[in-house]
């Protein structure tokens, strides 16, 4: 039904609703008000939203994860006989505090917590306090969800949220499993790819599959270079697939640029030195890439018809002997996952899913110990060790965007840990709009 942010809709958006006569259906729910046993609910006449208020909104928001998600407003009515959307609007008192009480009451009514949910206040009085409350939430790769209070799971029937039977549990149980291998398997299968990107005499195969340094002729004739490398994998697995083929196939300029990315937390900014090429994106079997490098660097950006993100970096670090450990920056190990972040939230943007929810995995290879270079302000504090061949970090899931500094620290305090540091900072940046 909209296509951005809850945040960013206005008066105007919610009157084209009702304008252009949507109807409930298996995605959309109308509410004229707060939903009340008797009269109204307590929150209209200056008391505090009723259980029943929060029991039922919790039930349609239940169905809608269960089902395909869907967008659920309170306070534009609906015709009893078309079930069309009808005017005029009946707007909440405080409705950014309502929405605001009832994010966390519906959140305490599902269980498991959904990954992705929205609860967002649209002003339309004149009074700067009266609106109406949005809600939207994508079909769940948790699925089932139940309601903490009378333990029933719902499903979207049409115009109604209903229980599940027990069969349609199971059923459900079996496709979200089905979904979680599919994410596997795709993670799978690009780390097979990653693999085979790696130039060949850098490929290690004994006893883990990882990278290695090699030899190479040096300045003079008779003399050897060694040259250690490293690899990093960053993929993005949309939970459900997007329907990205209209950007694989046409204009892709304005995709992920290479931004220096700023913000308040300890990282300072975030970006890549030495970048020197980035070229055009490339047609694929279903799929467009573009790659990019620098100074002892190559990376690859992919992008697929369903949406998946993958990028692929390698380095080179050449030395006249083999050192103790090579270094690598905090800082751009940060970027490349920022900047991955980033462009799933352009992807999904541009898709018309600005929820969509993405599994994340990283992968890191080194030929030889990586000694982490600390980000500025950090020197004497901090130093990490990451052992060398290969590192699979935890899986991580990007949803909104108020949780991507969430993810982003994640990502930081794993890195450190692996090389037995532990991080007691944030990271936060001022993510760009897309």
């Amino acid at each position: 039904m909209f296509s951005g942010r809850l945040s960013d809709l206005t008066k105007a958006d919610v009157e084209r609703v009702i304008a252009s006569e949507i109807a409930e259906g298996l995605d959309v729910e109308f509410k004229r008000s707060l939903p009340a046993r008797s009269g109204e609910d307590p929150w209209m006449t200056g008391g505090r939203i009723g259980d029943e208020a929060k029991d039922q909104l919790a039930r349609e928001i239940i169905a809608f994860a269960n089902t395909d998600g869907g967008t659920l407003i309170v306070g534009v009515g609906e015709d009893r006989i078309t079930k069309r959307a009808v005017g005029p609007l009946r707007p909440i008192p405080r409705c950014k505090d309502a929405a605001n009480s009832l994010l966390q009451a519906l959140g305490q009514r599902i269980e498991p917590r959904l990954p992705v949910f929205e609860c967002e206040a649209v002003i339309t009085e004149d009074d700067d306090d009266g609106g109406v409350i949005i809600m939207r939430v994508l079909s769940s790769y948790l699925a089932p969800h139940r309601h903490t209070q009378d333990r029933h799971c719902y499903v979207r029937r049409g115009d109604a949220s209903e229980p599940m039977s027990m069969v349609e549990i199971q059923e459900a149980t079996k496709r979200i499993a089905g979904r979680r291998e599919q994410i596997d398997a795709a993670f799978e299968e690009s780390a097979n790819r990653f693999f085979q990107w790696i130039p060949s005499e850098f490929q290690r195969t004994n006893p883990v599959r990882s990278v290695q340094s090699t030899y190479r002729t040096g300045s003079l004739p008779s003399s050897e270079q060694w040259v250690g490398s490293w690899a990093l994998r960053i993929t993005a697995k949309p939970f459900s697939p997007l329907p990205a083929s209209g950007i694989v196939s046409g204009d892709k300029a304005s995709l992920l640029s290479f931004p220096s990315l700023k913000g308040k937390g300890q990282q300072g900014v975030l970006q890549l030195l030495g970048l020197s090429t980035i070229r055009t994106w490339q047609p694929r079997l279903r799929s467009t890439e573009r790659a990019f490098d620098g100074a002892n660097l190559m990376g690859l950006d992919r992008l697929s018809s369903e949406g998946q993100i993958d990028r692929f970096v390698f380095v080179t670090y050449p030395e006249d002997r083999p050192p103790t450990y090579m270094f690598i920056s905090a800082n751009e190990l940060m970027w490349h996952f920022a900047s991955v972040i980033h462009f799933a939230n352009e992807v999904r943007a541009k898709c018309f899913r600005p929820s969509q929810g993405f599994a994340l995995e990283v992968e890191l290879l080194a030929s030889i110990a990586l000694c982490v270079e600390p980000y500025a302000g950090l020197v004497g504090r901090s130093r990490a060790v990451i052992p060398p061949h290969r590192v699979a970090f935890p899986r991580y899931e990007v949803a909104g965007v108020e949780q991507f500094d969430q993810v982003l620290t994640a990502f930081d305090q794993d890195m450190w840990n692996s090389g037995g540091f532990h991080a007691d900072w944030d990271l936060s940046l001022n993510w760009p709009d897309v």
